[in-house]
């Protein structure tokens, strides 16, 4: 039996660290690639474990330790495991929020809290459960007691055998499951592991084993008919409602789902829409504004959007060579499958370099550039915002030829600026000027973010533009006569430079002080109706150290309260287990977030790095 407890408890190690990392990818998408989410899902996580281990230590404590229990725990984990999956699709659909729009913190805390809070308690009930069953069964395994029957002992076994587990269940998740399976299906699969774990724990009790039995066959026939397929796409469609969904598929980068509405389809990357084909319109902007501020370009770097149509755009111009970047190869290969018209990624001048960061590849390439396109989302996350900062302009600089020009586009409304999106943007030009010599900013409901190597070569002059269009003999629909002047209308700029004017902020969006990242945070914020605007200003340095020193204070508190003296020791070794968990989680959720700022792909590494601190 001692044998049967320990495969239990590993294999419930195995399955809490595997269904950790495939429902903190989950949450990923569903809050559109935010990486606060991680911080949310790992306190809540370890709030709702603690809770189940406190309250079934204290009120349940040497009157469950019982092998049935244990084995009927796994069997809950193992139905709780999917079922937590599907609900974390679901809460778009239940928060009231259409596909692809963006989650508000606080729903987002909110969401995660109940969510996670059923299998999390189970997790830490399991423990202290496991806990008593392998106490028992080592006492009665040897007529001599050893040490195992001590307390601290016997935790200490059983938290090693459950890190064994989790070891095995991080790595083989990480290396192997991500990449062969689709979440649900990885659900199912430690699902039946659990299974298989209760039903040697039930061997002697023929009843329990047969009912076991009987759900590890469904489990099974599930997985191997293709039911689950079924099931995942059910569930998917619940949570693109509204849409016609052709393919949601995941990579180790993220979850791409290609939609259909009419005769428009979109790209969601982790759950963040990226761009809608055809839309000449936009392509046709994105990607003449930019090449037809540049005297002569022959030589252009698109990091990401190849396929929204604006390399079809691009190639009307007389360039030689361009070079398309996407980190997530499925964008590519989903677009060459649905999206229609995507020849120009045939096309011999375009060299598409695929599985690459677009960040590493400038930071690595020899080549210049005459143009360098950034063609993604707004800083709505860490990862996006590494496009956004003085590190990276300084690497595109070293890239841009004397004469080349850096472009980027933010969306606004044309009549408007709000004081948040004036921050916002004064923020991502002062830190360019720290870069070029030459910055300006279109007006409009389309903000083009220009930057040039050298002085002179911008202009925001309309008629340049449209001369150097028919220089260049380029058909467009869109960009004709009436948008140029209308966009760059003198009243239009005017009004654009004067509401910028009047924005106070002065600082520089860098890696490690992603204050770009912070103002977008705050402008999308003002778009809810039960929204964190107020908190988010009121943040500044001085204000977190003061926070952070009365955490501190707090922690230390038990050892300084009246009436505590003769228990001293006690409370100071609990004090220091709490400091000891306090540090351990803030340097996981930074080490996190410090991954994403360097390299961009913590959805690919997560598992690892969750392991790792087992």
């Amino acid at each position: 039996m001692k044998r049967r407890v320990v495969f239990a408890l590993i294999s419930i190690g195995f399955t809490y660290m595997a269904g950790q990392i495939v429902l903190m990818r989950q949450l990923l998408v569903v809050f559109y690639g935010n990486e606060l989410s991680l911080g949310i899902t790992l306190a809540s996580w370890l709030f709702w474990s603690a809770l189940g281990s406190w309250v079934s230590g204290k009120w349940m404590g040497g009157r469950i330790g019982r092998v049935v229990t244990l084995a009927i725990g796994e069997i809950a984990l193992a139905v709780l495991m999917p079922l937590s999956l599907l609900a974390a699709r679901a809460i778009p659909l239940c928060l009231n929020y259409l596909p692809g729009e963006i989650i508000g913190i606080a729903p987002m805390s909110l969401a995660t809290v109940f969510l996670l809070a059923p299998v999390c308690i189970l997790g830490g009930f399991l423990f202290v459960l496991g806990c008593e069953v392998y106490k028992f069964h080592s006492e009665t395994a040897s007529p001599i007691k050893v040490e195992v029957s001590d307390g601290a002992s016997r935790i200490g076994y059983v938290y090693i055998l459950g890190a064994i587990g989790a070891s095995i269940g991080g790595l083989t998740t990480s290396l192997l499951l991500i990449r062969l399976l689709s979440p649900l299906y990885i659900m199912f699969l430690i699902g039946s592991l659990s299974l298989l774990a209760a039903f040697f724990l039930l061997w002697k009790r023929k009843s329990l084993v047969a009912s076991t039995g009987i759900l590890i066959i469904i489990f099974l026939f599930l997985i191997l008919s293709g039911q689950i397929d079924s099931l995942r796409r059910w569930s998917l469609n619940l949570q693109w409602r509204n849409y016609r969904l052709l393919t949601s598929q995941d990579s180790v980068y993220g979850n791409v789902s290609v939609t259909r509405k009419e005769n428009l389809f979109s790209i969601f990357s982790n759950g963040l829409y990226n761009f809608t084909v055809p839309d000449k319109s936009t392509s046709e902007r994105n990607a003449h504004f930019p090449l037809l501020e540049h005297p002569g370009p022959q030589e252009v770097l698109l990091v990401g959007g190849g396929s929204s149509g604006q390399l079809r755009e691009v190639l009307k111009h007389p360039v030689e060579r361009v070079d398309y970047v996407e980190l997530d190869p499925l964008v590519i290969e989903l677009a060459r499958k649905y999206l229609p018209a995507n020849e120009a990624l045939s096309d011999a001048r375009v060299r598409v370099l695929s599985n690459l960061d677009g960040r590493l590849f400038i930071k690595r390439t020899s080549q210049k550039y005459d143009v360098v396109i950034i063609n993604l989302p707004d800083p709505h996350t860490a990862q996006l915002n590494r496009f956004y900062t003085l590190e990276f302009y300084n690497e595109v600089k070293r890239v841009l030829r004397d004469r080349g020009i850096l472009s980027f586009v933010m969306y606004s409304n044309p009549n408007s600026i709000s004081e948040e999106q004036s921050q916002l943007y004064m923020t991502l030009k002062n830190t360019l000027e720290e870069v070029f010599p030459e910055v300006k900013i279109t007006p409009g409901r389309t903000n083009y973010f220009l930057a040039a190597k050298q002085k002179g070569i911008l202009t925001l002059d309309w008629r340049v533009l449209m001369d150097r269009a028919r220089e260049r003999k380029i058909e467009t629909e869109y960009m004709r006569e009436y948008y140029l002047y209308s966009e760059l209308s003198r009243e239009r700029i005017d009004f654009f430079q004067k509401r910028m004017a009047q924005s106070k902020v002065t600082g520089i969006n860098t890696d490690f002080e992603p204050i770009a990242y912070y103002y977008d945070l705050v402008l999308w914020n003002t778009y809810f109706k039960y929204n964190l605007k107020r908190l988010f200003k009121a943040v500044s340095p001085k204000r977190i150290y003061l926070a952070a020193a009365f955490i501190y204070l707090f922690l230390l508190a038990p050892l300084w309260l009246k009436g505590l003296r003769g228990r001293a020791p006690r409370r100071a070794v609990l004090t220091c287990v709490g400091l000891t968990g306090f540090a351990e989680i803030t340097f996981q959720i930074v080490t996190l977030l410090a991954f994403q700022v360097i390299y961009g792909y913590v959805y690919y590494k997560l598992g690892i790095i969750l392991t790792s601190y087992m």
